[in-house]
């Protein structure tokens, strides 16, 4: 018996939207390798022709996703809170402002395009890659592995070198040791989330545990191989501000185990602290005469001299700046100090106001305090889960700022690395707190048993 003409056939609409499912999958699953690979290309600097195809495509499947969200049946894309887009464009509006002021237009310009676009396409990018948790995992150990990978370079560099300069052999992996130990501080605090239970982690078993300890190691060896001081005064604000937020999120369990919470303090602050002093010597050594005590080479650094004169030049326009950029006055400073290291404000809050002024510098604060805020909203929620994240990504922030208080590293490759580890973060908090209030409509719908 033939079919009847009238009766509509149900097969197609099913195929075809089996289909379209498949195809948003691909494209989910594309946009997370390229992000992957463009993070891994992005802090090992030279690699800027494959790189910029990863970008490429990454922003392509981005953007195609965003669309199918807005104009089509694709998942939708929850979108960030008020304050942060705000906030955002507060700071990245200004700064495009600071174009008709600058004392270089030209430079001003080339920087806006490689900070500001290329700052926000990255972070759209990694926000609308933290889809779920399996994504969420995979990002994260895409950035751990990458901490990893240099810090791996940087120890094969000075066992196979009789002399290692960390300057000189981290320039061509990361550009420099100071990049490099700001990429560090950025990644440590994402490292407990592996060993976190599922979703965000893949648990505290013995393999996951020993591989975070082994890896934990490795970051502090490669940190320690930077010769940086400042990542140490970093780390320890880092694992203070952790164990004190989380002694306040799960005090049940520090009432339970307080020795235990506080030898792992303690310990921490020891080995940092036994790292700092070391590092302090060894720079001494190096950097001063060979008999300079360690505190006159704090005394006589050179920084001191130049936020003294940072500060005469910053009078000359205290509410607007010279323009946006971070070598905006580097001809300038080179010639008047005399040294060609000193060739920008080597803090992140000074070099700010020196771009942009005053209201630069309160945008740059209320931007801070809106990842603040929204990570605090994290921490301070009843999901495990998403507390865990909001932790993270406090911490990032506090050794992030701490580590540029003596240098300005919201540039180049370490300024992509921090918007995309904050948008990710951010990303997939995001989803995990607006999935909550309609898990508990569905339960509240349920009937009574």
């Amino acid at each position: 018996m033939r079919p009847r003409r009238d009766i509509p056939v149900t097969r197609r609409p099913a195929h075809g939207a089996g289909l379209h499912a498949r195809i948003f999958a691909l494209l989910w699953f594309s946009l997370l390798f390229w992000a992957c690979g463009y993070l891994a290309l992005v802090t090992i600097s030279g690699h800027t022709y494959f790189r910029s195809i990863a970008f490429g495509l990454a922003s392509i499947f981005a953007l195609w996703l965003i669309l199918g969200a807005l104009f089509s049946d694709g998942e939708p894309i929850p979108a960030p809170d008020w304050y942060l887009w705000c906030a955002l464009a507060a700071w990245a509006g200004w700064s495009v402002a600071s174009l008709g002021w600058s004392l270089h237009p030209a430079y001003t310009k080339a920087e806006l395009g490689t900070e500001i676009g290329w700052g926000m396409a990255t972070a759209a990018i990694f926000y609308v890659a933290a889809r779920s948790a399996a994504s969420f995992r995979t990002l994260t150990v895409a950035a751990v592995a990458c901490a990893g990978f240099l810090s791996a370079l940087a120890v094969t560099a000075a066992i196979t070198t009789g002399t290692f300069d960390p300057e000189h052999a981290l320039v061509r992996s990361h550009g420099g040791a100071g990049a490099f130990s700001t990429y560090l501080v950025l990644c440590m605090p994402l490292l407990p989330l592996l060993i976190a239970p599922k979703p965000v982690g893949f648990g505290s078993g013995p393999w996951p545990l020993a591989i975070g300890v082994g890896v934990f190691a490795l970051l502090l060896v490669g940190a320690r191989l930077t010769e940086n001081r400042m990542i140490w005064v970093a780390l320890a604000s880092g694992f203070v501000v952790a164990a004190v937020l989380a002694a306040w999120r799960w005090r049940a369990r520090l009432i339970r185990a307080p020795k235990r919470w506080g030898g792992v303090l303690m310990a921490l602050l020891v080995l940092v602290g036994a790292l700092f002093v070391d590092a302090a010597v060894q720079r001494a050594r190096t950097d001063f005469k060979p008999d300079t005590p360690v505190a006159q080479s704090f005394a006589d650094d050179p920084r001191f001299a130049l936020w003294q004169h940072t500060f005469e030049r910053i009078r000359e326009r205290p509410w607007t700046g010279f323009g946006f950029g971070k070598a905006i006055l580097a001809d300038e400073l080179r010639g008047e100090l005399h040294d060609p290291m000193l060739a920008h404000a080597h803090n992140l809050f000074v070099s700010q106001w020196l771009q942009t002024g005053a209201i630069g510098v309160a945008t740059l604060v209320a931007m801070l305090a809106a990842l603040t805020w929204c990570y605090w909203t994290f921490l301070r929620g009843s999901d495990g889960t998403l507390a865990a994240v909001g932790l993270a990504g406090l911490v990032m922030l506090v050794t992030f700022v701490v580590k540029n208080l003596t240098d300005d590293f919201m540039i180049r490759p370490t300024s992509k690395e921090f918007w995309a580890l904050n948008a990710f973060l951010i990303g997939y908090g995001v989803r995990k707190l607006r999935e909550r209030p309609l898990r508990g409509e569905l339960r509240n719908l349920r009937p009574n048993s």
